[in-house]
């Protein structure tokens, strides 16, 4: 009798780490809820901060350019860039039901910055380079009224976009050479444009905040310094005052007291790129380079004095805080009268008090793509992630990242924790292995030239005695690992791409090789010898052993999943996950009854191993999904995208599968006895039957405080060890990660 077709669930996410920093002014608060909104791929998320949730309005076709939420909190309004030659959206959404009641598609490929104005009465839109225009859509009537070139001919493009507070007839646009201040006669469907006067200064836009009476204008500029304009606006036909217009009052920097008249100007490196107006004249700065300054004008030395000032700039501004954290900042906003979440484009959100002045890290995710995710052996209290630049190490009760190892300018291919938990094993597009302490993410040992082209994929045997790494090369390299020694133990070449994954049998005898030559390929550890290849027409992305050891799961670029028999290399069984797109990566439970399958179709999908059936779905990624490991305990998996997110997935009850009541694994080795001195090492290499009294990942839950984050930065490979030197001071632990 067959077995009845299981009924395919909704899968739901536990906790959800992603952000899109690079989105200027993207991060924003509803006024009336609290949440934050910023979007993630094409996808707009709505995320409870206090109690840890998220959900996601999917409507758009690509990535999301531009966000804004109206004052009253009933609407949003996002834009989106598209390929060349293709529409850009312009989307207003409903807050209460999540839905759409308004799109237009006049933008060409790019709109570059939305808003809304006073009363929620019109939506601003700006096209980006390819576009140029200006497009005011009726809020009464959700449709667009007017359309109009954004700048002239002899000026740049328009950046950014800032609505009047109390007027909603008027706006101001800036840009590259480009500071404007507009009308809309909504009767006569026009717009009424007049140039603000600059005097003699060209600046490049990147920000703009309007004070609350609506007097005055500060925009941030490339150059580091800060313009000041007076608006005149009132008349809606003439724009200005008759007889009066908009203009500027000048250009500030902060003084530096220490410094002589005409070198006391200090601006911001790499540009001021947000701000924001507090009371009683003081602002929020935030510059390219991760400064954040609390600002205001100086009092003691009157505007008119500066005329006769030698430089451009004037020293107007006086520093009153600064901090400094990580990456450009992108968006300030404001969620208390005293605090303040800040964005930075290295996708993390801070929380500053501007009273006490106490910066906080909140939020956090990869800024690229993940491209690897893993649990310790029988432990799912943390999983660890790679990606640029960092591997990062994550609680799943906590839902924070605890630990952070960076190594700049490289991409972690790959990261494994050793059976025992006592250190962390990666390999790096750098062509090096390196390895790391759980804990403090001291380095222990580094394999430099492990190969030459760069390492693609690793695997870790359950005695700790020796690795297998892969390269883009297409070797597949074994290293015997020992304590203060490692060494290659052979190369096996039969492969004419780039390894993609490995993975060793539960005896530690054979190892698998995926390849995107359209081969895996068994070897035999013990003699180095090959001895089984599969082949299909694809491209093999992913490749698990079953827990047994007697058939092998693959997965590639043609959307199909195959079981194969490690025996004959039989094909037993095909599976198509998906019609159009790849399927990047695998993921089975301990027992080998469930297992996950990711593709760049964005979803998720939980299979019945032994009936072949689609059990549970998941669609809450807004980018191509690339990573995917399963909790040892079966009640979850974790999956990673190409945009840096990362969700925690609840596996239903139904669906746990037989429990894995196995312990650790115990080793049954002869035990050697030493000769001479005896010398403790630093990596367990799976000859004692206790783990060693060092660093273990199980006590990094309780070595790590809540809402704190140890950053480490690795040494380079190269450097050689003092001797009688601090072992801990060439890696330069760095708790604080504001200071990394």
């Amino acid at each position: 009798m067959e077995n009845p077709i299981k009924e395919c669930k909704q899968l739901q996410p536990r906790a959800i780490f992603g952000i899109n920093g690079k989105v200027e002014n993207g991060v924003r608060q509803h006024p009336i809820t609290g949440a934050a909104i910023f979007p993630l791929g094409n996808k707009i998320a709505i995320a409870d901060l206090k109690k840890n949730t998220q959900e996601f309005v999917a409507g758009h076709t690509n990535s999301i350019s531009c966000l804004d939420v109206s004052k009253s909190g009933k609407y949003i309004a996002s834009g989106q860039i598209n390929h060349m030659g293709f529409r850009g959206y312009v989307i207003v959404w409903d807050y209460e039901t999540r839905k759409e009641i308004g799109r237009h598609d006049l933008h060409k490929v790019k709109v570059q910055a939305i808003c809304f104005t006073a009363e929620d009465r019109f939506v601003i839109s700006i096209g980006g380079k390819d576009d140029g225009s200006v497009i005011v859509l009726d809020m009464q009537t959700f449709s667009p009224i007017c359309r109009q070139p954004a700048s002239r001919a002899i000026s740049g493009n328009a950046l950014t976009v800032r609505p009047l507070h109390n007027n909603p007839f008027f706006f101001v646009t800036a840009g590259d050479r480009h500071l404007r201040l507009w009308s809309i006669l909504r009767e006569q469907k026009k717009l009424y444009v007049q140039d603000v006067q600059l005097a003699s200064k060209s600046r490049l836009f990147y920000c703009a905040r309007i004070d609350k009476k609506d007097e005055f204008a500060y925009l941030g500029t490339g150059t580091g310094d800060i313009i000041k304009i007076t608006l005149n606006c009132c008349d809606k036909d003439n724009v200005t005052h008759p007889g009066s217009s908009s203009g500027i009052l000048g250009a500030f920097g902060t003084h530096n007291p220490r410094k002589p008249m005409g070198r006391d100007c200090n601006r911001y490196v790499n540009g001021v790129r947000a701000l924001y107006v507090l009371e009683e004249g003081r602002l929020l700065i935030g510059a390219g380079d991760g400064e954040v300054q609390l600002v205001e004008e100086r009092t003691d030395v009157p505007l008119i004095s500066f005329r006769d000032y030698p430089g451009p700039t004037w020293p107007y501004l006086r520093t009153v805080k600064s901090t400094r954290v990580s990456g450009r900042i992108s968006s300030f906003v404001r969620s208390t009268p005293e605090k303040f979440y800040i964005c930075t484009d290295t996708n993390e959100i801070y929380t500053l008090n501007i009273h006490s002045w106490v910066l906080k890290l909140l939020r956090t995710c990869h800024a690229k793509a993940v491209y690897f995710i893993t649990f310790p052996k029988n432990y799912a209290a943390v999983f660890a992630t790679a990606g640029h630049e960092s591997i990062r190490i994550w609680s799943s009760s906590r839902k924070q990242e605890l630990l952070r190892i960076m190594v700049y300018n490289f991409n972690c291919a790959a990261v494994r924790f050793s059976q025992d938990g006592t250190s962390i094993v990666s390999v790096w597009n750098d062509g090096i292995i390196r390895a790391f302490t759980p804990i403090t993410g001291r380095l222990i040992y580094a394999i430099p030239n492990a190969h030459n082209k760069g390492c693609s994929a690793l695997a870790v045997a359950s005695t700790g005695r020796f690795i297998v790494t892969g390269g883009i090369e297409g070797q597949v390299r074994v290293w015997k690992i020992e304590p203060y020694r490692q060494d290659l133990v052979g190369v096996l070449k039969d492969h004419s791409g780039p390894i993609t994954s490995l993975c060793i049998n539960n005896l530690d005898t054979e190892v698998i090789s995926a390849c995107t030559d359209g081969s895996c390929v068994i070897w035999d550890i013990n003699r180095m010898t090959r001895k089984q290849v599969v082949t299909a027409n694809t491209q093999f992305m992913s490749v698990l052993y079953f827990p047994t050891g007697v058939q092998i799961l693959t997965c590639g670029s043609d959307g199909r999943i195959i079981y194969w028999m490690v025996y004959n290399g039989a094909l037993l069984r095909e599976l198509i996950a998906s019609k159009k797109s790849s399927v990047n990566c695998l993921s089975m439970n301990a027992t080998g009854d469930y297992f996950v399958s990711v593709g760049s179709d964005l979803h998720v999908k939980l299979w019945d191993y032994n009936s072949g059936d689609v059990v549970g779905i998941g669609s809450e990624h807004a980018s191509s999904v690339i990573s995917a490991a399963y909790s040892p305990c079966g009640k979850m998996f974790v999956t990673g995208s190409t945009d840096g997110s990362l969700i925690i997935w609840d596996v239903p009850e139904d669906y746990w599968g037989s429990q894995n009541t196995g312990d650790r694994p115990t080793y049954t080795l002869p035990k050697a006895q030493p000769k001479g001195k005896v010398v403790q090492s630093r990596v367990d290499s799976g000859t004692r039957l206790k783990p060693s009294p060092g660093e273990n990942v199980n006590d990094l839950l309780k070595a790590t405080p809540k809402d704190d984050i140890c950053c480490v930065e690795c040494p380079p490979c190269g450097k050689k060890e003092t001797k009688g030197g601090d072992i801990f001071a060439e890696c330069k632990i760095v708790p604080d990660i504001t200071k990394c």
